[in-house]
C-alpha cells in the first residue's frame, strides 16, 4: 500500500468512488493580449462592484497597492455554512482516520489543503525548496515546464518530493495536450488537442490517448492531471479554452470527456475535470479579470453540467471550480463579511460559493470526490482581493485543496489563525482532510 510506506498502513481500506486549472498556460508563454478578448458592445465588460467600497470591505480600492501582508481576517463570520458530509461510514475507516488525525500537527493538517508551485525554474529539491516545504507541509506540488528538463529529471524531481514529505504527496500538473503541454516535447511531442481528438467521433481513440497522458505522467512520477477541460466551447470569441474544449455542445463533449477520464484512470492518474461550473461561454480569461457566465440555471443544467456529470461517472477523482461570476444565478451565502457586496452586485466568483460547491457540486450532482480550486494566483482574485480573503474564503464555501496561492505562507498563515479565531472547526477541516487522504491511500493503489 502506498500509505504504508510513510507509515500510514491501513488508513482507509474501502474503494473510492468518485460517483478537482491549475494554470493553463505558463505565464509569458503566450501574452496577455492574446487571451484578453473584448465583450462585444452589448456585453460591455463592466466594473466588478459598482460602487467604491471601503478598503475594510476586503476590495482593492482602484490604484490602490496591496499590502505587504495581506491575510487580514474579519471580525464577524457568518455562521450559515452548509458543510459537505463526510465521505463513506465504515466505523473501521473512521477509528483509522481519527486515529492518524490525533498523530498529526494542525500545520500538518492545514498543510495537506494545500497545492504549491515550486519556485520558478527549481527542476531539483533545492534549498528554497527545502525551506518552502518545511515551512508549508503541503498536499501537492504543481509542475510547470519550467521545472522540467528530461525525462530522468522528473523522475529524481517526483521521487525527492515525494521521499521529503511525511505524508505521500499529490504530483499534479497540467496536461491536455494541444496547447497545454509541459511534458509533451520530453516525449516527441504532445498529444492531439481535445478538439482535434473529438473531430474523429471515436471515444475509443479519446480513451487511448488518455492512456498514453497518462503512462507519460506515470513514468514522470506524476500523480494528477488537472485534465480534461469539460467546458464546451460555445463561445467562439472564447480564445482561453477554444480547443482546449471537445465541443461546442453538450453532446459532442460529454461522451469524450467520460473517455478521457478513464483513460487516465486506466493508467492510474487523477483525474480532475475543469473549469466548473462552466468557462466555455465567457468573454473574459481569468488568468487576468473576472470571467463571467452570464446563463441561468436552468441553462446549467441542460448544457454546462453535462461533460462535468459524465467526467463524474466516469470517476473523475476532482473537480475544479474557476473564478466565474454567474450574475444571473443567486443562491450564494455570505459566509465572510466581505462577501455581501460581491452578492449583491452578483458578481461574487464561484471560487468563493457554497451554492456553487455544496448545493449544485455535491448536492445535486452528487460528486464525493476533492473539490480543487484553479490557481490562486489569477488576476480574477488577485486584482480584487487578498491573500487571506482568497485562502478562507474558497475553503469556507467548499473547496478541498488550494492551488497555487500567489503568497503561500500568508495563505497558510490566514488558514490557521482563522482556525484558531473560530472561524472553521475540527469538523469542517476533517472533512477534507478525509477525501484527501482516502484519495491518495486508494488512488495511490487503484492500479
Amino acid at each position: 500500500m502506498f500509505f504504508a510506506a510513510f507509515g500510514l498502513a491501513l488508513i482507509f481500506g474501502l474503494a473510492f468512488s468518485a460517483c478537482s486549472s491549475g494554470p493553463e498556460e505558463d505565464r509569458g508563454e503566450r501574452s496577455q493580449a492574446v487571451y484578453q478578448v473584448s465583450r462585444p458592445a452589448d456585453a460591455a465588460y463592466e466594473p466588478l462592484i459598482d460602487a467604491p467600497l471601503e478598503p475594510s470591505a476586503g476590495v482593492l480600492l482602484e490604484n490602490e497597492p496591496p499590502e505587504a501582508s495581506c491575510c487580514p481576517l474579519p471580525e464577524e463570520v457568518s455562521t450559515n455554512v452548509a458543510y459537505p458530509e463526510p465521505v463513506g461510514d465504515s466505523s473501521a475507516l473512521e477509528d483509522s482516520f481519527k486515529y492518524w488525525l490525533s498523530q498529526m500537527t494542525l500545520e500538518e493538517k492545514i498543510g495537506q489543503l494545500f497545492v504549491l508551485r515550486l519556485p520558478w525554474q527549481a527542476t531539483a529539491v533545492n534549498q528554497r525548496t527545502q525551506q518552502l516545504l518545511a515551512d508549508i507541509p503541503a498536499g501537492g506540488i504543481i509542475l510547470f515546464a519550467d521545472n522540467v528538463e528530461s525525462i530522468e529529471q522528473v523522475k529524481d524531481l517526483t521521487s525527492q518530493l515525494q521521499e521529503m514529505s511525511r505524508f505521500p504527496m499529490f504530483i499534479a500538473i497540467d496536461e491536455e495536450g494541444g496547447r497545454v503541454s509541459r511534458i509533451g516535447r520530453l516525449f516527441g511531442g504532445a498529444t492531439p488537442a481535445a478538439y482535434t481528438i473529438a473531430n474523429r467521433n471515436d471515444t475509443a481513440f479519446a480513451q487511448e490517448i488518455g492512456q498514453e497522458i497518462g503512462q507519460r505522467l506515470t513514468t514522470l512520477g506524476i500523480n494528477m492531471n488537472f485534465a480534461p477541460v469539460a467546458d464546451i466551447w460555445s463561445n467562439p470569441a472564447n480564445e482561453v479554452i477554444g480547443t482546449r474544449a471537445f465541443g461546442r455542445s453538450a453532446e459532442a463533449a460529454s461522451p469524450m470527456v467520460a473517455a478521457t477520464v478513464r483513460g487516465l484512470r486506466d493508467e492510474n492518474i487523477f483525474a480532475v475535470v475543469k473549469h466548473f461550473p462552466g468557462h466555455g461561454d465567457t468573454y473574459e480569461d481569468s488568468h487576468f479579470q473576472m470571467a463571467i457566465h452570464a446563463h441561468g440555471l436552468e441553462r446549467f443544467y441542460v448544457q454546462e453540467a453535462l461533460p462535468f456529470a459524465s467526467g463524474i461517472e466516469a470517476g473523475a477523482e476532482g473537480v475544479m471550480i474557476a473564478h466565474i461570476s454567474t450574475p444571473a444565478i443567486s443562491g450564494h451565502s455570505p459566509l465572510l463579511d466581505w462577501m455581501t457586496p460581491w452578492i449583491e452586485s452578483g458578481k461574487l466568483p464561484a471560487t468563493f460559493s457554497d451554492f456553487w460547491m455544496q448545493d449544485v457540486l455535491r448536492g445535486e450532482m452528487g460528486f464525493d470526490g476533492l473539490i480543487i480550486t484553479d490557481a490562486l494566483d489569477m488576476r480574477a482574485l488577485t486584482d480584487n482581493f487578498t491573500c487571506g480573503q482568497i485562502a478562507l474564503g474558497t475553503f469556507l464555501a467548499g473547496a478541498d485543496i488550494l492551488l497555487m496561492p500567489l503568497r503561500p505562507h500568508e495563505a497558510f498563515t490566514a488558514l490557521l489563525q482563522g482556525y484558531h479565531d473560530g472561524l472553521f472547526c475540527d469538523e469542517r477541516l476533517n472533512q477534507s482532510l478525509m477525501r484527501i487522504f482516502w484519495a491518495k491511500e486508494t488512488g495511490f493503489d487503484r492500479g
